[in-house]
């Protein structure tokens, strides 16, 4: 089969999508010499949850392989957009993750969170970019990829710690020769979001074959493109609700506006959705609803696609000592710039202000605003107070967009030994790695709270006038410059576009940070087999053991303001520091019990353990037993039960207490959608004013409400039961199936005390729970400014959740000939049963299987697919890829949104590649081929009014590619 495709002949068939080794059937070879043959019929292999070698070794549990000519016919040159096609994967940070984002692109298996994803390049843990151990993958050399494994479920007992949901095993080329060039370039159909990628990559033999050299360097340059981009997300979009109960969205921003607002009860009844100022300092009332609001649209300079310029670089090696050892290498380098750009800075605060005499402020509303939020002194007797004091809301547009400017630098480097105990079947492998990530950020467009203070104050006389220059300007009472590079310039807050560019100056503050992850791993692992001194009746005794030492540290070096959180813009952020190391000892053995007897071709059992010695947690220990029954050539039974173990990370551990503005709304506001009199005296007795209950006062600023959370140095492992049972069929030569069911089961999970800000909310405000109400602990850690707004929930890490997922994995891999050439189906289908977690004992159950929302956040389907059906003929390939994302409901019964059930959805993307002569090929292809619009939703969405990760928000898109081989 598939003698006539170039693409068809290799081994990793892109076709396939790794069905076969997803199925754990042996891979087809497509022989061009005898010899040939003969030789990879008795080679020992090892695949992705083994470290032991041996003859037709196939995996006991499912193993997922995304070949390198997957990557080249969906030009997918940043690894995650492919990955988060798998059905195994929910859609991690990706080109589209602006705000929450943080520059970097992840894997997340199963969606039990990229820290329980354990990544590796080579069967060797990557190095770590985050507080939070999580691997940007952006920095993995793509141009060497030669496959990536992906296995579900637990892996502690061959791999350590953070493997619970899985691995993801990028597998990189080995004795390449010759020289490989290859540019692509891709944009929308709008002329936009161009992708422009460029790769190098040299390699020969050396010393009679003995050695090999590899050398690739990889250059990526992605173009910014903007939320106003789009008709999706060039406003922001919130649920409104018609006279006769319809639901519809309406334009819907914050309240932090360029004119400057204020919310008080103080203000006459006419402003009783609160005041607005006008450019010429008078004042209005507050518009809240209709199309024309008062809200302020900051989506259009948002990005809707990061901008990013990465080089890789990557040279490794090896040499034949002698006959029994051989030395390897492998050096890379990675650097990636990603910024990010948020609208300009809200400012909600507090604040103290000149108002008697104020020349920025209308005399009418001086007076208004006396009568509502002035002070107790009026020197000169004319019924207006010297100042006010009210909590104001502004948009700083004069002081530019809110931009952040990462640039990520990893370095690693691998050393090691690895060979055979002279004549015998026994292997070794001793390694050394050490690797760092550095991560220097820039933060622009950051306001300083205590000089936005200074600016408010005007200078005045005795008789409490404010001082005047010949040109009628005032002056700042303090004009020091308090940390500024210039000195104080009088602020004028009261209208649109009113503050002047020396007080922006003043006002700006530049902010940075600096992190590094360092990482140090000595290992080694001995394999081999009982075959000369004891077999079992199914053949020799496969065994492996080990030992491996890690040693990982992690510091944040923030500015001053950013670590004091003297800044309104970004979210300030303390230093972190800490660093752990483990000490792990594992064994491993393969038992084949019965072979070649009817109705058991073959009868294997696989045994794994680990010890881990942490410094943080101490010891702990991971196992694992698998097995399979196969019955012919046509049926093969399997099963897998692993105990997985997960440390607390540095960031879990260590992180001093930041701030975050998840999206929550306040069950006191008028948003609320219980307003019972049992919720109203919660909200009383919990500091809210009675005349704010259920007021837009209380209204969360753009449905996002600060969150302050911190590590725990107490913090113990998560430990998971993680269980897999199935079965392969092989009916016909070209058809194989399987379908295995997967069974996750994690306690002592690390959650925030009382599952988010959320879970805490609507446990302290819901009188039915008795988990919560005055006095709870959910209560408690909810603090309310004096107008009774929420200032912050206080969520700490501790070991309380639990977590739980089941599901059925399917694959079917399809071949036949079709119109005289050779076809290829592959079918690739994860069914989610149950995807629930409970964030601490007692608390309510969340299912998340088929949800998405502000608790579940990103759309966990119960059913996604992904097929391909491929074709070729001589030099022509040419593929159909369908991705099918099931319809999901909003996590959220108690709140009515316009979007509740998001709809199935169905992408599809063609591509082809043509083999020009020997040493060239071009590729093209169309994404998204339907032009499928992404769903669109109000407060339950995550940014750009939508799910940019999962839906596809940048439209038809097309791309080409060539590459030279020589």
């Amino acid at each position: 089969m598939f003698t006539n495709s170039k693409l068809a002949k290799s081994v990793k068939l892109a076709c396939a999508f790794g069905a076969v080794a997803a199925t754990g059937i042996s891979v087809p070879a497509y022989a061009q010499e005898d010899a040939q043959v003969e030789e990879a019929a008795v080679e020992k292999v090892q695949v992705v949850g083994s470290r032991i070698r041996k003859v037709d070794f196939v995996s006991n549990a499912p193993v997922a392989t995304v070949g390198i000519e997957q990557f080249e016919l969906t030009n997918s040159v940043n690894t995650e957009a492919l990955l988060n096609t798998l059905p195994q994967t929910i859609p991690g940070l990706d080109r589209s993750s602006n705000n929450p984002g943080g520059g970097i692109a992840t894997v997340d298996l199963r969606g039990l969170g990229t820290n329980r994803t354990l990544v590796l390049i080579d069967g060797v843990r990557a190095v770590p970019t985050t507080s939070g151990g999580t691997v940007d993958i952006n920095t993995i050399p793509a141009a060497l990829i030669e496959n990536v494994e992906v296995l579900t479920g637990g892996a502690s007992a061959v791999y350590g710690s953070d493997a619970v949901a899985g691995v993801v095993n990028f597998a990189l080329k080995k004795n390449f020769e010759g020289v490989d060039f290859n540019t692509s370039f891709e944009t929308t159909e709008e002329g936009d979001a161009e992708i422009w990628n460029g790769s190098l990559t040299l390699g020969g033999n050396f010393a009679d074959d003995r050695g090999n050299v590899v050398v690739s360097m990889q250059y990526t340059e992605r173009s910014a493109l903007f939320a106003d981009s789009r008709d999706i997300s060039s406003v922001a979009l919130t649920d409104a609700a018609n006279a006769d109960g319809s639901l519809f969205l309406e334009p819907f921003g914050s309240s932090g506006v360029p004119g400057t607002s204020i919310f008080t009860s103080g203000l006459p009844e006419s402003f009783n959705s609160g005041a607005i100022f006008n450019q010429d300092g008078s004042i209005r009332p507050f518009v809240q609803g209709g199309a024309e609001n008062d809200f302020y649209n900051f989506a259009p300079v948002n990005y809707l696609q990061l901008p990013q310029q990465r080089h890789n670089i990557t040279a490794m090696g090896h040499f034949e000592i002698n006959d029994t050892t051989e030395v390897y290498m492998r050096g890379s380098f990675a650097n990636s710039d990603v910024p990010q750009q948020l609208a300009a800075t809200p400012i909600f605060q507090t604040s103290t202000f000149t108002l008697d005499g104020n020349p920025f402020i209308d005399p009418a509303a001086q007076q208004i605003l006396s009568d509502a939020v002035g002070g107790d002194v009026d020197t000169d007797g004319d019924g207006i107070a010297d100042t006010g004091t009210a909590f104001l809301r502004r948009r700083l547009l004069e002081v530019g967009p809110r931009i952040v400017e990462d640039d990520n630098t990893m370095f690693s480097m691998l050393a090691g030994l690895r060979g055979s105990f002279g004549d015998s079947a026994w292997t070794y492998d001793t390694y050394f790695q050490t690797g760092r990530v550095n991560q220097n950020s820039i933060q622009l467009g950051n306001v300083n709270r205590a000089r936005f203070d200074q600016a408010l104050i005007l200078a005045t006389d005795e008789a409490g006038n404010v001082i005047l220059d010949a040109d009628g300007n005032p002056s700042c009472a303090n004009t020091a410059a308090n940390g500024s590079l210039v000195s104080c310039s009088p602020m004028n807050l009261f209208g649109e576009g009113n503050i002047s560019a020396d007080a922006a100056d003043f006002l700006r503050t530049r902010v940075n940070s600096t992190s590094e992850y360092e990482q140090k791993l000595y290992g080694f692992n001995i394999s081999g087999d009982t075959m000369d001194f004891f077999e079992l009746p199914g053949g020799p005794i496969g065994i492996a053991f080990g030992f491996e030492r890690r040693e990982e540290s992690f510091s944040f070096d923030p500015s001053q303001d950013l670590a004091a959180g003297t800044i309104a813009g970004f979210n300030g952020s303390g230093p972190v520091a800490g660093a752990f190391d483990v000490n792990e000892y594992f064994v491993e053995a393969y038992l084949p019990l019965v072979e070649g007897v009817e109705f058991a071709e073959l009868v294997d059992l696989e045994l794994a353990y680990r010890y881990a010695d942490w410094s943080t947690v101490g010891g702990v220990n991971a196992y694992k037993i698998a097995g399979s029954w196969t019955v012919n050539d046509t049926l093969r039974f399997r099963s897998s039960f692993n105990r997985a173990v997960r440390a607390p990370n540095i960031g879990e551990l260590f992180s001093p207490q930041n701030e975050g503005f998840p999206p929550a709304e306040d069950p006191c506001s008028s948003k609320a959608s219980n307003q019972s009199d049992a919720v109203r005296a919660i909200c009383t007795a919990t500091g809210v004013p009675a005349d704010a209950v259920f007021t837009p006062t209380l209204d969360a600023v753009s449905g996002q409400t600060r969150q302050v959370s911190g590590g725990n140095p107490n913090l113990q492992e998560e430990t998971a039961d993680t269980m897999s049972v199935g079965f392969v069929i092989t009916p016909m030569d070209e058809l194989s199936v399987s379908v295995d069911y997967f069974d996750i089961d994690i306690e002592d999970a690390v959650f925030g005390f009382g599952g988010g800000t959320n879970n805490v909310l609507s446990t302290c405000y819901d009188p039915s729970n008795e988990l919560g109400g005055v006095g709870s602990a959910f209560c408690d850690v909810v603090n309310r400014r004096p107008d009774g707004s929420i200032d912050f929930v206080e969520i700490l890490s501790q070991n309380v959740g639990s977590i739980k997922l089941t599901g059925v994995d399917i694959v079917a891999d399809y071949a036949m000939e079709v119109a005289g050439g050779d076809m290829r189906v592959n079918y690739l289908a994860t069914y989610t049963t149950e995807s629930s977690f409970q964030s601490f004992a007692g608390s309510e159950v969340i299912d998340c299987a088929g949800t998405f929302g502000n608790t579940c956040g990103e759309p966990t389907p119960e059913y996604v697919h992904r097929m391909t059906v491929a074709w070729g003929m001589d030099d022509f390939d040419v593929q159909l890829l369908w991705r099918f994302i099931g319809a999901t409901e909003d996590d959220d019964e108690g709140t009515v949104y316009f979007q509740e059930d998001t709809g199935s959805f169905s992408y599809f993307d063609l591509s082809g590649t043509y083999h020009i002569g020997e040493n060239y090929r071009l590729n093209a292809g169309i994404r998204n081929l339907a032009d499928r619009e992404a769903p669109r939703f109000g407060g339950n969405a995550e940014q750009s009014n939508t799910y940019p990760a999962t839906y596809d928000v940048f439209g038809r898109t097309y791309f080409v590619g060539i590459s030279a081989s020589f």
